[in-house]
């Protein structure tokens, strides 16, 4: 099964997303807990922000914030998360190469990475990465 990317603005109507998403965030060292993550992402849904999901059999395995800063046709992506059991494995570059196509299709067209990490993947798909 491959990995199935989705973009999710709202934990109101999937209780059980919600939970294995914030299971998945405490696995990180940008939020003290997943809970902390969680709250983060509810706050920043209200202000254009996506997260977006990599799904594998049906579970949450990587996730990735996309944050509109108010410049034209642009996003950053930040706070990305894999889950231990599939790290090394290049999920993380196909879960990004993934979400720019889709933000792509609606016009954006130039990407932050907002860690290191996301700037490094971004440069190896020539995405024009800014800072």
């Amino acid at each position: 099964m491959p990995l199935e990317t989705i973009s999710i603005n709202s934990f109101n109507d999937n209780p059980k997303l919600k939970q294995r998403v914030e299971q998945l965030y405490d696995h990180t060292h940008e939020f003290s807990s997943g809970a902390e993550a969680i709250a983060f992402f509810e706050q920043s849904f209200q202000q254009n922000t996506k997260l977006y999901l990599g799904i594998f059999n049906d579970k949450p395995i990587c996730a990735v914030g996309c944050f509109d800063d108010g410049q034209a046709n642009s996003r950053r992506l930040q706070y990305i998360i894999l889950h231990p059991a599939n790290r090394g494995r290049g999920i993380a570059q196909k879960f990004i190469k993934q979400v720019t196509e889709i933000e792509q299709s609606h016009d954006i067209q130039q990407f932050i990475g907002g860690c290191g990490a996301i700037r490094r993947i971004l440069a190896m798909y020539e995405l024009s990465p800014i800072d």
